[in-house]
């Protein structure tokens, strides 16, 4: 194990960061936070060798008046733990921060939508994107068929809408490159798919369609 007590907290924390980096991770992020904690010790209290409990809490009381998010908050505190975790496994003694430094987040309660909520939502939805024009039918593409919008808008004008008798998969949309870069077949309602060749049998043809919601001066 590395002898440590001769460093200083700069050499502390290029000795950690070396450390790290020989096993395979990167650590910029977290060696540019030790940086600051190093240069606010030095100005706050000069001559540190180690993490005291004084440059720790003056660290976090400082990022507090700044008025930083919670989670901010742990990214400032949670480096300067593990360089106090690594100086104390080298025999120098250092004050870890106790894990309580930030409040514990809100937990998220999330709504379920009644049936009546969801349909009046749906109901809205297929009111306003009844007029055929660019863009407009990509709602009803990706909530349908479980797409995000830059998927939906991304299907080419060929092919996009396989018949049911079509191959490789009856009744589905071709999604270009998705995650992993590959092709996918989406199946799609049959609903949908008429709504889609209606679309589709409104704006073949005209100037610049070269996806099959087009729009835009990108084309897209």
């Amino acid at each position: 194990m590395n002898d440590s007590t001769n460093l200083n907290l700069a050499g502390a924390i290029t000795a950690l960061a070396a450390e790290k980096r020989a096993v395979g991770y990167a650590y910029d992020a977290t060696e540019r936070v030790l940086a600051r904690f190093e240069a606010f010790c030095r100005v706050e209290l000069p001559g540190l060798g180690t993490v005291t409990r004084a440059s720790a809490e003056a660290w976090i009381a400082s990022a507090r008046r700044r008025g930083v998010r919670s989670a901010t908050l742990q990214g400032l505190a949670a480096p300067v733990r593990e360089l106090a975790r690594w100086l104390g496994r080298r025999g120098t003694k250092a004050y870890v921060l106790p894990a309580g430094v930030r409040p514990r987040p809100v937990r998220y309660v999330p709504h379920i939508y009644t049936d009546r909520e969801l349909a009046a939502l749906l109901a809205r939805r297929t009111a306003a994107a009844t007029v055929p024009r660019p863009r407009s039918g990509t709602w009803s593409c990706r909530c349908c068929s479980g797409r995000s919008a830059p998927a939906a808008c991304a299907l080419p004008k060929p092919g996009c809408c396989a018949p049911p008798t079509s191959t490789p998969v009856p009744g589905s949309c071709r999604s270009p490159t998705p995650k992993g870069g590959k092709d996918r077949q989406v199946p799609v309602c049959g609903s949908l798919r008429e709504r889609m060749a209606g679309y589709r049998a409104q704006v073949a043809g005209q100037p610049g369609w070269d996806w099959f919601f087009s729009g835009g001066t990108a084309g897209r």
